[in-house]
């Protein structure tokens, strides 16, 4: 059997866990175009990854307010740190089935998302990464906790 360098193993690890991770990664870069588009973004969004990769976000999510959401990427693109955008500031950025409706009663997937800088060797961030996490079950206990104090 052939042995494989261990770079190239842990290579392919790597290709494995973000394609197969409980949450969605997603990389854009400084023109918004996506560049990755995991197994979790394909399975909940029903948009497959040749269809996405290459094209600009707001062209596949036109619902996105594109002046909100470079806002909200500044200070990942101008001071290299992360931002966050929760389920009570915006509900959802990404419209997403809720895959759970029978245990849990929502049209859509509740998330939580965080905006990682993306830096080259030199130091420079021309990318980002978001990663998206499915909040459903946190926000609708929230939620119901509120009603039931009203």
């Amino acid at each position: 059997m052939l042995a494989l360098p261990a770079e190239f193993e842990q290579f392919h690890w790597m290709v494995d866990m973000v394609q197969n991770v409980d949450m969605g990664l997603i990389v854009l870069d400084r023109e918004y175009k996506i560049q990755v588009w995991n197994g979790f973004m394909t399975h909940h969004s029903g948009k497959q990854a040749h269809d996405v990769i290459g094209k600009p976000l707001f062209e596949i999510f036109p619902e996105i307010p594109h002046e909100w959401f470079k806002l909200k990427t500044k200070p990942v693109y101008d001071l290299g740190c992360r931002s966050f955008i929760t389920w009570q500031q915006r509900p959802f950025l990404f419209k997403c089935r809720n895959v759970r409706p029978v245990t849990q009663q929502a049209e859509f997937m509740y998330q939580n998302i965080t905006l990682n800088p993306m830096r080259t060797p030199t130091g420079v961030v021309s990318s980002m990464f978001l990663s998206i996490q499915d909040a459903t079950a946190e926000a609708l206990a929230s939620l119901q906790a509120r009603e039931n104090d009203r």
